[in-house]
């Protein structure tokens, strides 16, 4: 029996390889018991043919985890990780608050916010940016 999958539907549910470049850090919610949760603009690229694709990514893992290395989150070419969509989480661009650049250590402090990456085309403030999360092994 043939499933059917809707038009824009992610057919990978446990997740696909993308190459993954950060570009700016939103939160850092860390705690001693719990889900970490660490949230970052990122462009995302699936395959050669197709372009990079601006992404809000949320990076959840296990208090007893270590968060990304500081070498994958400043890579100019990016790391390749396992990520899957996630629709509940899409924002426009305009909500998504940035605090500093990706493993800038200040991004744990309370501190002003307001960073702007280096983008090629900055989006609108109403133009949705499509969310992904990591895939932990």
């Amino acid at each position: 029996m043939h499933r059917k999958t809707i038009a824009g539907a992610w057919p990978h549910k446990s997740g696909k390889r993308a190459r993954v470049r950060f570009l700016a850090t939103r939160t850092l919610i860390r705690g001693t018991f719990g889900q970490n949760d660490d949230t970052y603009l990122a462009e995302l690229t699936f395959t050669h043919k197709e372009g990079p694709v601006l992404v809000r990514l949320v990076d959840s893992y296990p208090n007893e985890t270590p968060p990304l290395s500081r070498t994958t989150l400043i890579s100019e070419l990016g790391t390749t990780l396992k990520v899957r969509r996630d629709t509940d989480c899409d924002r426009p661009y305009g909500e998504l608050i940035l605090r500093t650049a990706p493993d800038d250590p200040m991004a744990i402090l309370p501190e002003k916010l307001g960073y702007r990456p280096q983008l090629q085309r900055t989006p609108q403030p109403n133009e949705m940016l499509p969310c992904y999360r990591t895939v932990r092994q």
